[in-house]
C-alpha cells in the first residue's frame, strides 16, 4: 500500500502487543517510519472522582507504566530490524491520537482491539471500533484494528 509514516498505540494488552507487531513488520516492508504512542489519560479520575491530587499521582504512575510499555515495544520493533520513535503523551485518547497523527504525517494507524465491559465503554466513551471513522475523516490516515 506504500506506506510512509506509521502511528501505533500501545497499552500493554495482549492485543496492543500484536499490533505493536504487526507495526513494526509493515513498517520494515514498506520502509516507513514507525512511531508508538502511550496516551496518559487520567481525566475519569476527575471527572468521576473529582480529586486533582489522586489524578496527579495515576498520571505521575500511569507516565511510567507507558515509559516500560513503549521499551517492550521498542524491543518488538528491534527484533524487526525498526528503531521506532516512542511518545508519551497526556490528555484524552482520541485527541492526542488525532494530534500524533498530524504531527507525524501518519498514513497509517494501528490499534489492538481492547475487550471492554459495559461500565468501560461507559466510563471511556465507547470502543475504538466507535472512532475509526472519525479518526479517518479527521486525520486522513487509514485505520487498522488488530483483533
Amino acid at each position: 500500500m506504500g506506506y510512509t509514516n506509521i502511528v501505533c498505540g500501545v497499552t500493554g494488552s495482549a492485543h496492543s502487543q500484536k499490533a505493536a507487531l504487526e507495526a513494526a513488520i509493515l513498517a520494515k516492508r514498506e520502509n516507513a517510519k514507525l512511531t508508538y504512542v502511550y496516551v496518559v489519560d487520567a481525566g475519569f479520575l476527575k471527572e468521576k472522582f473529582g480529586g486533582h491530587l489522586s489524578s496527579d499521582m495515576a498520571e505521575e504512575g500511569l507516565n511510567k507504566l507507558g515509559q516500560h510499555i513503549l521499551e517492550y515495544a521498542e524491543a518488538i520493533a528491534q527484533s524487526q530490524g525498526v528503531t521506532p520513535k516512542k511518545i508519551v503523551r497526556k490528555g484524552k485518547v482520541l485527541d492526542v491520537i488525532k494530534q500524533i497523527i498530524v504531527e507525524e504525517k501518519a498514513d497509517l494507524l494501528i490499534l489492538g482491539h481492547e475487550n471492554r465491559t459495559f461500565f468501560e465503554k461507559a466510563l471511556f466513551k465507547g470502543t475504538v471500533e466507535d472512532h475509526v471513522g472519525e479518526l479517518k475523516q479527521q486525520t486522513g490516515a487509514e485505520v487498522m484494528v488488530l483483533k
